[in-house]
């Protein structure tokens, strides 16, 4: 009997052979299955999904820095920006680098802390609770005291003791009648209007402005220490310190009083954290830690 494959082609007597070894068989199935399994795997690939919402967002942050709206390629360049900084983040998170990192660890409890701020929700105070807090805290709305006042400086760039010397004898000459008092050039005032003693204090130091406070008014008094050297004063005017009332200062008074109220909030928050976790710190004595 004739075999039917010796009236076929070489290539297709050779593929008849090939479809009857069960090797084949083998290997076509594992290549479907292959296929089949990455095919599968890519469907279930983690997605990147960037909304209107946020690409409107992306794109307002490029027109605010721009001071223009970006074209269709700057665009495209703002998706792929975006899309790069996820994946990348969402990789460095698979391989744990966010582990041990003290910047991160930061952050993230800096947003956990925004989280549980409910600004929404802070308490309004009722007046008796808002006076009572502004007493307890009336000191901070306090106006400080007000001088205007004149001053001759006798620096220091030679010696203190030399300063000090120079001063004592301008004072003495304007004891005597000899007239006003002359110092050396100084590169502050040497004349103030109605000026804040915290704005003195910041300018010539604690001792100086408390000077200010105590010495006679329109005469020449001194030597007074300052950081530059030593200065005679003369106080023309004061302006005590003036307490304001509550409804002077209420807006202040009632952010105050919701900033103390979030930072209570806030404390007793991680107060019932902390007790969801066990603390162990080794090498610090339990003392230390109470």
């Amino acid at each position: 009997m004739t075999d039917p494959s010796s009236n076929q082609s070489p290539v297709r007597a050779f593929l008849v052979r090939a479809g009857r070894e069960p090797i084949v068989h083998f290997l076509v199935i594992g290549t479907v299955l292959f296929v089949g399994v990455m095919f599968a795997r890519s469907l279930q690939r983690p997605v990147v999904r960037i909304d209107a919402q946020e690409l409107g967002q992306l794109a307002g942050y490029w027109s605010t820095q721009m001071q223009r709206d970006p074209t269709n390629e700057e665009l495209q360049g703002i998706i792929h920006e975006r899309v790069d900084e996820e994946v990348l983040a969402r990789e460095a998170l698979r391989l744990g680098l966010d582990k041990d990192d003290m910047i991160i660890r930061r952050r993230l409890a800096q947003k956990m802390t925004f989280a549980s701020e409910d600004t929404a929700n802070l308490p309004v105070p009722n007046e008796a609770v808002l006076k009572g807090f502004f007493e307890k805290t009336k000191a901070d709305y306090q106006a400080p005291p007000h001088v205007t006042f004149r001053h001759q400086f006798f620096s220091s760039d030679r010696g203190k003791d030399q300063a000090l010397a120079r001063a004592q004898a301008a004072f003495r000459r304007v004891q005597a009648g000899q007239g006003e008092p002359m110092g050396d050039p100084f590169l502050l005032p040497l004349g103030y209007n109605d000026a804040s003693l915290i704005d003195i204090n910041k300018d010539f130091g604690q001792d100086f402005a408390s000077a200010l406070l105590s010495v006679p008014l329109n005469q020449w008094s001194g030597p007074v220490a300052s950081a530059y050297g030593y200065h005679l004063i003369k106080v023309d005017s004061r302006i005590s310190a003036k307490a304001p009332t509550v409804d002077e200062v209420r807006a202040e008074v009632l952010a105050a009083y919701q900033d103390q109220a979030r930072k209570d909030r806030n404390a007793a928050f991680l107060a019932n954290l902390r007790k969801k976790y066990r603390i162990e710190i080794s090498g610090i004595p339990q003392t230390v830690l109470k």
